[in-house]
């Protein structure tokens, strides 16, 4: 890496990427790529009552199955991104759980069809593609689809890797109780069949893309494919998938201002223009991106390991009172996340 970089000591970068993790700045995390291990993923937005939308997002961002948590302009107030093992365990959650949160007016749910671009293969073009080759894990990856049968052990290795996605094997045998050859072993092929990405992430601001917007809406299903691919290929562009509902294409991006949203949106009305906007929810504020707490500058304040909602997760929360929002303070609370 320190090669790749252009610095001599692999100490020196060491230090620097601690010094980055320390602040927040940047950090590593892993996760199943959606649907790869049977889990559906759904996209939900929320309307909130005058005052509690704070609330609802602090208290949201505590559930491991809520990947991410975002307060939005626009028509909506937020914006979640849900994994859940299968429909049955997703209609539990936001029923038993979503649904009974103080504040909310508004619920609507689009299940996520197909991921044509998602933010691990995202990049900064910070460096070269040499540097790129050269960072390369090496992996050797089959083929897309290729058939592996999840266990206990592999979920539980994936959620110690989405705290940490630069824990050694060492360490993650230890806290998963098994041996360094099997976490090395399982860890292997879910990196080789596709199900498991590794994801560094920064904090936006950081990185002159203090902006994030998320386009909603509608194609013609004989032209969603070459749409979302085209849209998957614009570099602003980090996440691109095709979902149910009244919007059947929706894709986020980072963006250097607020101006940049409506010269974006005519990018895309020139070049798909069979691709009709309804709406543009404009990012406020992200309170939790796959399974980092954030604060007001982005930066990483803490982790809550992102698992799937199961129906015995269910069954343990339906008798579990969900506090009531506190009464207006003269200040946010968001600061408690």
């Amino acid at each position: 890496m320190a090669a790749s970089l252009g610095v001599r000591s692999a100490d020196a970068v060491a230090r620097r990427w601690e010094r980055l993790a320390s602040r927040g700045d940047a950090w590593t995390t892993a996760y199943f790529n959606p649907h790869s291990g049977g889990d559906c993923v759904a996209l939900v937005t929320l309307r909130c009552r005058p005052g509690t939308k704070d609330h609802v997002a602090a208290t949201l961002a505590d559930d491991p199955c809520c990947l991410s948590v975002e307060i939005t302009t626009g028509s909506q107030d937020l914006l979640l991104t849900i994994a859940a093992e299968n429909l049955e365990s997703l209609n539990a959650y936001l029923s038993r759980r979503l649904e009974q949160i103080p504040g909310l007016t508004r619920t609507t749910t689009a299940l996520a069809t197909h991921f044509y671009s998602e933010a691990a293969n995202w990049r900064l073009h910070a460096l070269g593609a040499s540097a790129h080759a050269a960072l390369d894990p090496g992996v050797e990856r089959q083929q897309p689809g290729t058939s592996i049968t999840f266990s206990a052990l592999d979920r539980r290795l994936a959620r110690l890797l989405s705290a940490n996605g630069r824990a050694t094997y060492a360490e993650l045998a230890q806290e998963a109780g098994t041996s360094q050859a099997t976490a090395r072993r399982r860890i292997t092929a879910m990196l080789r069949s596709r199900v498991l990405s590794l994801r560094c992430e920064v904090a936006a601001q950081l990185v002159g893309l203090p902006v994030t917007a998320t386009l909603r809406g509608r194609v013609a299903a004989v032209d969603v494919d070459r749409v979302a691919a085209g849209l998957s290929g614009l570099a602003p562009v980090r996440m691109c998938a095709t979902v149910t509902g009244e919007h059947n294409l929706l894709a986020t991006m980072w963006l250097p201002s607020i101006s940049a949203v409506p010269q974006f949106e005519q990018l895309v009305a020139r070049n798909f223009p069979s691709f009709a906007v309804h709406d543009t929810l404009v990012n406020l504020r992200t309170v939790k991106r796959m399974g980092r707490l954030l604060d007001d500058s982005g930066r990483a304040t803490g982790v809550v390991p992102m698992r799937p909602w199961s129906a015995a997760r269910a069954r343990r929360t339906a008798l579990r009172k969900v506090p009531a929002p506190p009464p207006p303070q003269g200040e946010s609370t968001f600061n408690s996340c």
